[in-house]
C-alpha cells in the first residue's frame, strides 16, 4: 500500500548514469548528471550564476507516462524517455525540470527565492563547501516574493555514465 504523497516506482533506466550539457534559449548553460534514484549533480557554467556547483543534490525522479498504471495504453518511445525531476536547493530555490531524451528538449520551472534574485553571486561556488551559509542565507531572506522562471533548452550533449561516479561534474 503506497503511503500519502508516495508514488508508485517508475522505470527510470532510461535516465540514471545519464551526463547531459543544455542550453536554455536565454543562454544559461547547465551540466547534468543523474547520479542515481534520488541524486543529482550539476554544474551552471553560464548564466546569472555561472560557476555554481552542486553535488549530491537530492531528488525525486519519475518517468512520465501518458496513462495511469491501471490503464493499458501503449506509449510511444518519445514518451516513455520523458523524466520529471524535482528538487529544493539550500538556497530554497525550488526546481521541477521535464527531460525528454529522444527529442533532447528540458523544459523547467524556477522558483526563485527574492533573495537569490538580489544577490545570485552570494549562490556562485562549489555549494558542498558552504551548506551552512546557503541555510544562513536562505532563513535571513528575503524570501518572498518568489521569483518564477519557466526555461526551454535544447540538450547537446549525453553520454552514458555508470552510477555514483563522483568523478563526471567537476566541482573545481
Amino acid at each position: 500500500m503506497l503511503q500519502p504523497f508516495e508514488e508508485p516506482a517508475s522505470d527510470l533506466s532510461g535516465i540514471l548514469g545519464k551526463h547531459i550539457i543544455y542550453t536554455y534559449s536565454n543562454g544559461w548553460e547547465y551540466e547534468m548528471y543523474y547520479k542515481n534514484s534520488d541524486t543529482v549533480d550539476y554544474k551552471e557554467r553560464s548564466g546569472s550564476v555561472g560557476g555554481r556547483v552542486v553535488k549530491g543534490q537530492k531528488v525525486s525522479i519519475r518517468q512520465l507516462q501518458t496513462a495511469l498504471p491501471s490503464e493499458k495504453v501503449e506509449a510511444s518511445e518519445s514518451e516513455m524517455s520523458s523524466y520529471m525531476i524535482s528538487w529544493v536547493e539550500p538556497t530554497g530555490t525550488s526546481v521541477v525540470q521535464v527531460l525528454n531524451l529522444n527529442r533532447r528538449e528540458v523544459r523547467t520551472v524556477i522558483l526563485f527565492p527574492d533573495w537569490v534574485v538580489k544577490e545570485p553571486l552570494k549562490t556562485v561556488w562549489f555549494q558542498n563547501e558552504h551548506l551552512d551559509l546557503m541555510r544562513s542565507y536562505r532563513d535571513q531572506g528575503p524570501t518572498y516574493p518568489i521569483h518564477p522562471k519557466i526555461m526551454l533548452g535544447r540538450l547537446h550533449f549525453i553520454e552514458h555514465c555508470t552510477l555514483d561516479n563522483e568523478h563526471v561534474i567537476n566541482p573545481h
